[in-house]
């Protein structure tokens, strides 16, 4: 019985959550009020309210949702690549297009990231550490294969980090700008000089 309230309770959240992903897509998040939400899902302010205390409490759960799909296709591509080169690839170049698409799916939220850049911030910092736990493995499947000679497997929390929060930093940079350039040849010249100093 628990398990089905439990499954219902779910169901509900994202019921929710979908209906206001709909309405920042259409509207931003200042535009939408905790009403339209609830509206939109089709449920009662209260139960609204019973899940979340904000439309920034919506917001940075549904930004968190759309993350795990993103890190479930990751993890999935890079277990597809071969070699570590590939998978050091696939991690920024399936993060760039997946970044693209949500600028291209919400263009006033992003126009919007200057305002609510905390919001921005502390989302971005939930999925640091995942991220910098992801290229760490990646990194030390390099070293077991003697793919990557140049680095020691102690050196790669450090690497790791400095990668990730270098790769953030430039699209955050983007975002603020308000664009995203076509920088495809941008990011292979980056990642030839990244692999080429990691080998």
């Amino acid at each position: 019985m628990k398990r089905a309230n439990s499954e219902k309770l779910d169901l509900v959240r994202k019921e929710i959550l979908y209906a206001a992903m709909d309405l920042f897509q259409k509207y931003g998040i200042d535009k939408t009020t905790m009403e339209d939400i609830a509206e939109a899902s089709g449920k009662g302010k209260s139960t609204l309210y019973y899940y979340f205390k904000t439309k920034e409490d919506v917001f940075s759960t549904a930004a968190t949702l759309e993350h795990d799909k993103m890190r479930e296709l990751l993890e999935t591509k890079l277990r597809e690549g071969k070699s570590a080169e590939e998978k050091i690839r696939l991690f920024f170049t399936l993060q760039e297009k997946a970044l693209r698409t949500k600028v291209k799916l919400y263009p006033i939220i992003f126009k919007e990231s200057k305002k609510h850049i905390e919001l921005f911030h502390s989302l971005q910092r939930m999925n640091n550490t995942w991220e910098a736990q992801l290229f760490k493995s990646i990194l030390h499947e390099g070293i077991a294969s003697g793919e990557l000679k140049s680095i020691k497997k102690e050196d790669c929390d450090t690497i790791a980090i400095a990668v990730v929060y270098s790769m953030h930093a430039t699209q955050l940079t983007l975002l603020l700008e308000g664009n995203m350039p076509a920088a495809e040849d941008r990011t292979e010249m980056m990642l030839d000089i990244l692999v080429r100093g990691l080998k």
